[in-house]
């Protein structure tokens, strides 16, 4: 009898809801429902009306959305993403912004929208979700992203208003920066401030995009509207390279104090070290120079991380939560299980929102 009455419940609820891409006329009563939901709601649409107003229709966000009595009870934001493998292109879309009303929860609604807007895409990602939207995706058979915590490198300890624990982990991080000089290698690639992308990234994208490594394919155009075009961001951008580009370093300060920088994306071939340590130290440099406390990274790709332990940073164990699924095509799990991935802070709609 049990049995009979959750089946009937399940009729009932599949009968009821209408699961659905979003449509220009819902988009009003979308974005009510995002303001009811989500505490930085104007965050969202600031920068909801950025991407769909500055990007081609191919590459604009859009939402999987449920109805209920016509009423929008749940959503989950979907933005394509111009993934590369060995030369090949992935067709791949971020997950962004899971949110079901707080009646509907517990009614397997957001599994509904998570799966719904997995459809018609190779590759499925979400960066950044809640506790709960990544205990959902697990249960969906979504994967965990190797490498997925931030990176931390302590300029100075910061004393006030920290308990003795806290106290603790800020001295030794920086006692760490301390005890491992910078590397002594003779580097004379030209580096210097940049405010504007050239065309030497689409060729330095393309040579990136042949690796064996899950990675964005970053162009010109991508890196001008990602970086230079971004409402209410403020980034330092440093290119590596003569006439031709050979990688860049994208910086960031934020936090309350204005005193925590980010690296928040590094262009730059796992094969180029020095190349790599050249742009870091610039960044810490950099860092130094504006006075931050503390320099935080998030980077996936494991030579990118032996790099940054190199220069005094140290894994935090605290995590947005990056996840994957295979949803079709020729790309099965364990393959990409078994190959590196290279994601920064930057990638995804993690950074937007801090």
């Amino acid at each position: 009898m049990v049995g009979s009455l959750r089946s009937k419940k399940e009729i009932f609820l599949s009968t009821q809801i209408e699961i659905k891409l979003l449509e220009p006329e819902d988009e009003d009563a979308f974005l009510n429902f995002i303001e009811e939901n989500l505490e930085n709601w104007k965050k969202f649409k600031l920068y909801w009306n950025w991407k769909n107003k500055t990007r081609d229709a191919s590459n604009r966000e859009m939402a999987v959305i449920a109805k209920a009595d016509d009423n929008i009870v749940g959503c989950v934001g979907i933005a394509p993403a111009d993934v590369m493998l060995n030369g090949d292109r992935i067709k791949t879309s971020w997950q962004q912004n899971s949110l079901v009303s707080p009646s509907m929860r517990g009614k397997g609604l957001g599994k509904r929208l998570v799966n719904e807007g997995s459809k018609g895409w190779a590759l499925v990602m979400a960066k950044g979700t809640s506790k709960a939207m990544y205990g959902l995706r697990k249960s969906l058979g979504f994967l965990d992203v190797p490498n997925s915590d931030y990176l931390l490198r302590v300029c100075k300890p910061r004393t006030e208003g920290r308990t003795v624990k806290e106290r603790l982990v800020e001295y030794i991080l920086w006692l760490w920066k301390n005890l491992i000089p910078l590397p002594g290698e003779d580097i004379t690639t030209n580096i210097k401030p940049i405010d504007t992308f050239d065309q030497t990234f689409d060729i330095l994208a393309d040579d990136l995009s042949k690796e064996n490594v899950v990675r964005l394919h970053k162009s010109q155009d991508y890196l001008n509207w990602r970086y230079f075009q971004c409402p209410e961001k403020q980034y330092k951008v440093f290119m590596a390279g003569g006439e031709k580009a050979r990688g860049a370093i994208i910086l960031n300060i934020a936090g309350l104090e204005s005193d925590e920088g980010w690296i928040v994306d590094l262009i730059c071939s796992p094969g180029e070290k020095k190349l790599a340590y050249a742009l870091i130290i610039q960044a810490i440099k950099y860092f130094e120079e504006q006075g931050v406390s503390r320099i935080w990274s998030f980077a996936t790709l494991p030579m990118a991380r032996r790099w940054l332990y190199r220069l005094g940073f140290l894994p935090t164990g605290r995590t947005p939560r990056f996840t994957y699924r295979i949803q079709e095509g020729n790309f099965d799990p364990t393959e990409l299980r078994q190959t590196s991935w290279d994601f920064w802070h930057g990638d995804g709609d993690v950074e937007l929102y801090l």
